[in-house]
């Protein structure tokens, strides 16, 4: 009957609070894997001792033709063979298609990066470059009395500006003042230039990965020209157009 009765689970004791700072406390049962994996690489290791003892220097099996040892290191062959010639040179035509699809998928969003950064422009640029608006009236007497601030129906201190230039109608509209508007204009003039920045910053990497893939390209035509019939060699002329010279043979 005394195995009918309910006994107390012994559990082992838990991590003093004391000895936290210096790790785990290692239980039994982790003493037990670890003696285990001891012992088991400790009669590995006398296993292949034994084996390096009695070993006949005399011995040979056909596989220690395809394999060698570098540096301590067993070294064994894969089976691979190497590829024909013909094989290399289809593969590396392949190889050219697909720089030439990634050479224009970059060249287009290069020029697309272009084109934004062409139209973002910027009040300093404007003046930089010496943008002008030219207004052509019918006679000197409209000239002397013109007025830009009432031609384009904006503020007198906001005339100056290529981009972002509001009308009275708007400024009245979104009820501020002009020392209102000027500070959000410059907050919205802010976050363009660091947008402009960061698009030039991608069309510079834009235009090396460009300039990368132009280069593998031409590096790979010439593999394959000096790997045809007669083994061409390709050079650069002084005007920069690639050309061919094929070796004859005797």
């Amino acid at each position: 009957m005394r195995n009918a009765v309910q006994r107390r689970n012994h559990r082992e004791r838990a991590q003093p609070f004391e000895r936290q700072k210096k790790g785990l406390l290692e239980k039994h049962k982790d003493y037990q894997l670890r003696s285990r994996d001891y012992n088991a690489k400790k009669a590995r290791l006398k296993i292949l001792r034994s084996k390096v003892a009695e070993r006949n220097p005399d011995e040979f099996y056909f596989a220690m033709t395809s394999s060698s040892t570098h540096k301590g290191v067993h070294v064994a062959s894969r089976g691979n063979t190497s590829l024909s010639v013909d094989a290399v040179r289809l593969l590396k035509t392949q190889d050219a298609g697909y720089l030439r699809v990634a050479s224009a998928v970059e060249r287009n969003k290069r020029q697309k990066l272009e084109e934004e950064l062409h139209f973002m422009g910027e009040e300093d640029d404007a003046e930089e470059i010496g943008r002008k608006h030219t207004i052509f009236l019918d006679t000197r007497e409209e000239a002397e009395n013109f007025k830009p601030e009432e031609y384009f129906d904006t503020d007198k201190d906001l005339v100056g500006r290529a981009w972002n230039r509001p009308r009275v109608s708007q400024l009245e509209g979104n009820g501020m003042n002009q020392d209102e508007w000027v500070d959000e204009d410059d907050s919205v003039s802010l976050k363009a230039k660091r947008s402009r920045e960061k698009k030039y910053k991608e069309l510079e990497a834009r235009m090396k990965r460009e300039e990368e893939l132009k280069l593998v390209e031409r590096q790979l035509d010439e593999q394959r020209e000096k790997m045809g019939k007669g083994g061409g060699i390709s050079g650069v002329t002084k005007s920069g157009k690639r050309f061919v010279v094929k070796a004859r043979r005797k």
